[in-house]
């Protein structure tokens, strides 16, 4: 040791990274936490068979809260826009009350998770065509957990949205802005559902782990491109679903 060397630069000091707090996998805010946080953690619970049953109830209702607040907040704006501005899809139907409200949460809240169980089938027969060992109740945990995460990434722009169509409507922009802001709002669920198919997307190659080794790499091609196929069967599927229920409670 040198005269100009102290304890302290010989003794080495190990370093301790922080931890994040661990989500608790058993409540609905935990599971959000960690299809933010913890997507690969997320992802391992869908390949436990004997959680899969648990996991669905709390996936529902962490969608069904979430579009609901996602409607709840269109239906505010649309009743604070002028009559003029209102989108042209919604024009025949829509008026202050509770009948045209009660129809647009609805073909939101539901209509985004009944599109999934249209698509399931197809789902579950592309699976089947890929050679992965899955089971049907899997394919609807996977796909349940795409629109969990779908529904956490619209309450996430949410807030944001609402801020600039309030000040829109409130500076009174011309009409032409007005509309086309609130269809952005109609919009948002299937901007969001980007990352809930990609969310899907994980979900169906995780499962490529459970092939063998020889045939995972030859697989994994031909279950991307089936994943894609399943992605753009529920986006073709989701507008029309939404918007028969909507005609069907306004009507």
């Amino acid at each position: 040791m040198t005269p100009t060397m102290s304890v302290l630069d010989v003794i080495e000091i190990p370093e301790f990274e922080p931890r994040l707090p661990v989500a608790d996998e058993q409540s609905v805010l935990g599971l959000a936490e960690l299809l933010l946080k913890e997507r690969d953690r997320a992802d391992e619970l869908l390949l436990d068979e004997s959680r899969q049953v648990d996991l669905i109830p709390r996936f529902l209702v962490l969608s069904v809260v979430s579009y609901t607040a996602y409607a709840l907040a269109m239906v505010l704006l649309l009743n604070a826009a002028p009559q003029e501005a209102t989108p042209t899809v919604l024009a025949a139907g829509w008026s202050a009350g509770l009948k045209p409200a009660l129809g647009l949460w609805l073909a939101y809240a539901f209509g985004l998770i009944a599109a999934i169980g249209i698509c399931l089938p197809s789902f579950y027969f592309y699976g089947l065509l890929a050679g992965v060992k899955t089971s049907f109740l899997q394919i609807v945990t996977q796909c349940l957990k795409g629109s969990s995460s779908t529904a956490i990434m619209l309450i996430g722009v949410l807030p944001i949205y609402v801020a600039v169509a309030l000040g829109i409507l409130i500076f009174a922009a011309p009409l032409r802005v007005q509309e086309l802001v609130l269809n952005l709002g109609l919009m948002l669920p299937f901007m969001a559902g980007l990352w809930g198919c990609y969310s899907i997307f994980r979900g169906f190659m995780k499962l490529a782990d459970t092939l063998p080794p020889k045939r995972r790499e030859r697989r994994e091609f031909f279950m991307r491109q089936l994943t894609l196929a399943c992605a753009a069967c529920y986006t073709a599927v989701t507008p029309l679903m939404i918007y028969a229920i909507w005609v069907r409670f306004t009507e």
